[in-house]
């Protein structure tokens, strides 16, 4: 028996050889595996350490392993939990991780998840479940279907409502907010937009926005997901958006409800689920994706998953990308 802190991170922290300590790790994991409050306060947690004296130790002893545990999550820009009082010792509070930038035209990371309308009534609430597990700013503040919106009250009260109707909502940075479409025929759309300025310089959002992408996907058993560049958005210093007059927006996947087969244009990111994941890995495992002229080469990470395939183009967020050489007879007709 022994007590305990554990500390998540997203690289792995070392420790000094006279440490008088136990010290177990780092060893990897993913949000799903840490508890909800340590995961929600950590940007991308890929590491666990554990930490431990003996359980007799002395109460002055226990308060030196938590000072411990506070200080090497505050040097890897972590998070300390105590399992023995279920609760995070850092940080305190909920981190306010992204400052206000300021007011410019520039790009949008747009995510979109497409599923079956069988899947529908419990898919707002998996939505929101994975935002408060793996980056609880963005969740909610404000939803409707017009402004003036009306304040988040629940997970249960956002996810009724959304499931009924069709519904935006405000969120804070680096979200803008999202949009739920539910089933006019046999698909229904949930949509999160994102800050590409926060994305494109913070490998750990990065991490964040991939992690929460491919999480919604395989909880609401969507088909189909996207997340791409979109240029042409004006954004405020106080965090909303507004088109500008050269934006360029990616075609839709929907035509007045119904599904219109896989969009040809290459995305960030991309989610092939049912009827579409084992087509596309033979497709892509049979011819390399068109180069269009890019001047850095782009190689896709594949990641086949039990419930989809999951395609990530670059590093960070591009508008330009290489085609996807995808099935021909799965694409949408021009």
């Amino acid at each position: 028996m022994s007590y305990d802190i554990d500390i998540a991170t997203h690289e792995p922290p070392s420790f000094e050889d006279g440490a008088t300590v136990t010290v177990d790790g780092p060893v990897a994991v993913e949000a799903d595996d840490l508890p909800e409050a340590l995961a929600a306060v950590v940007l991308a947690p890929r590491w666990l350490t554990t930490l431990s004296i003996p359980v007799d130790a002395s109460a002055r002893r226990r308060e030196q392993l938590r000072t411990l545990g506070r200080r090497v999550a505050k040097e890897y820009a972590g998070a300390a939990f105590d399992p023995q009082e279920d609760a995070v010792i850092w940080p305190n509070g909920r981190p306010k991780r992204v400052a206000a930038l300021k007011a410019e035209t520039t790009y949008i990371v747009r995510l979109g998840w497409y599923l079956p309308a069988a899947r529908w009534p419990d898919a707002p609430a998996a939505l929101v479940r994975a935002l408060a597990r793996r980056c609880p700013q963005v969740l909610p503040r404000r939803y409707g279907v017009s402004e003036p919106f009306q304040p988040y009250d629940s997970v249960e009260g956002f996810a009724t409502f959304a499931a009924e109707e069709e519904t935006f909502w405000l969120a804070s940075r680096p979200s803008f907010g999202g949009h739920a479409q539910p089933p006019a025929d046999a698909v229904g759309h949930l949509g999160l937009d994102l800050d590409w300025r926060v994305l494109e310089s913070d490998p750990r959002w990065r991490a964040t926005a991939v992690d929460l992408f491919a999480a919604v996907a395989a909880g609401v058993g969507a088909f189909y997901a996207e997340g791409w560049v979109e240029p042409g958005w004006n954004v405020s210093s106080t965090n909303r958006l507004s088109i500008d007059a050269g934006r360029r927006t990616r075609g839709s996947a929907l035509r007045r409800g119904a599904w219109r087969g896989l969009p040809p244009e290459p995305a960030w990111l991309t989610w092939f689920g049912d009827g579409y994941g084992e087509p596309v890995a033979a497709a892509l495992a049979a011819a390399p994706p068109a180069r269009r002229r890019l001047r850095r080469p782009v190689v896709p990470d594949v990641d086949a998953r039990p419930e989809g395939l999951l395609v990530r183009l670059g590093d960070p967020p591009r508008a330009r990308l290489p085609w996807l050489p995808l099935p021909p007879e799965l694409v949408r007709p021009g």
